[in-house]
């Protein structure tokens, strides 16, 4: 973005003031401020805003406007970082009069709220050099418990392209807006998110929950992507808590559950399951027929996963054929038996809703 020459002027004297010396850089890396300093090599991905990134012996903070810009100052201790910090709000705040919203994250974050109407979203898209069209779709991040805030972590650990943003929605989430060019569909992105929530866990000890929102092509439809994340997250975690990672796409049926009354979930799940056939369905038995299941019916493959001799898995579906009339190696029957067995999950309290 331009700067007057009357805030260059403000921002050298500011500079001028201090101990330690700062330089303000453009997107190039091309010194700004003080003017004829040194250029700095920036890296080839994108640095998340409002944090202070170690590059080498210098610390490097990136503005939150765009195209941004960057402080740049030689590492050294916790007054420095807080300098870095300081002399960022200072500068928005000096800036700020030239945005009608404060920064770019902020008109992300209320395009993700559908807080816009279409005609403010194309002016502060406009304002801040945000492309209305571009195939992009929303990850959400959210952490247990952390001392840093979800945003934080994740601005000093994932690598992004230009065309990626992330956005802090809390303390304890943060939702990354993902540029789906060369992206090879919902497995790759699934993928990522394994990878991403696997490396926190290992290197930072930071567990986490991720929803995936479907592609959108334009920018106002990202609120839609993000309301699917979010929903993944909760639809998910309920049916699949040891997941981790959750595709709303993926989540069909059990979104579908999820719409039918408390009660009737109830009475539906209580036709098959009940005192008549509880030592039947015993931890063993429902064990047995969620590996059938997941092994797509195949007899054979189930009973090398169990470690069971193959008729014993046959005696196994036998048992239940006789006390329910359900035969599961029959789909019809298989289908009937998991949406019963589902309904016991959506049929207690409904999840609390992610922010």
């Amino acid at each position: 973005m331009y700067i007057e020459k009357r805030h260059i002027r403000k921002i050298t004297r500011i500079f001028e003031g201090l101990n330690i010396p700062l330089r303000l850089l453009d997107a190039a890396g091309t010194c700004i401020v003080p003017e004829g300093g040194q250029d700095f090599e920036l890296p080839d991905m994108s640095l998340s805003s409002s944090i202070n990134h170690h590059l080498g012996d210098h610390l490097c903070r990136a503005l939150d406007i765009n195209p941004p810009m960057y402080l740049v100052t030689r590492a050294g201790g916790s007054a420095v970082e807080d300098l870095l910090s300081m002399t960022e709000a200072m500068l928005m705040g000096l800036l700020k009069s030239s945005f009608s919203i404060t920064n770019c994250s902020d008109v992300y974050r209320r395009v993700l709220r559908r807080e816009l109407s279409s005609m403010e979203l194309t002016t502060h898209a406009s304002e801040h050099q945000i492309a209305l069209d571009m195939r992009r779709c929303v990850i959400l991040f959210r952490f247990d418990k952390t001392e840093k805030s979800a945003y934080s972590v994740l601005g000093e650990m994932i690598p992004l392209a230009d065309t990626d943003v992330l956005v802090e929605m809390n303390h304890n989430s943060a939702a990354l807006i993902k540029d789906m060019q060369g992206v090879d569909g919902t497995e790759e992105l699934m993928q990522y998110a394994e990878a991403v929530r696997e490396t926190l866990l290992e290197e930072m000890g930071y567990a986490a929950v991720i929803g995936i929102g479907e592609a959108k092509n334009t920018l106002i439809l990202l609120g839609e992507s993000y309301a699917e994340a979010k929903r993944a997250l909760e639809v998910g975690y309920l049916f699949h808590p040891g997941a981790g990672v959750y595709v709303f796409s993926r989540l069909m049926l059990e979104r579908f559950l999820m719409g039918i009354p408390q009660e009737d979930c109830q009475h539906f799940h209580s036709l098959l399951f009940n005192r008549k056939t509880a030592k039947l369905f015993n931890d063993e038995m429902l064990q047995t027929i969620d590996m059938f299941f997941r092994k797509d019916l195949n007899l054979s493959d189930t009973a090398r996963q169990l470690f069971i001799h193959r008729n014993t898995l046959v005696y196994r579906l036998d048992k239940v054929l006789r006390q329910t009339g359900l035969d599961l190696r029959h789909f019809e029957d298989a289908v009937t038996f998991k949406i019963l067995n589902e309904l016991n999950k959506c049929g207690k309290e409904k999840p609390a809703a992610v922010e």
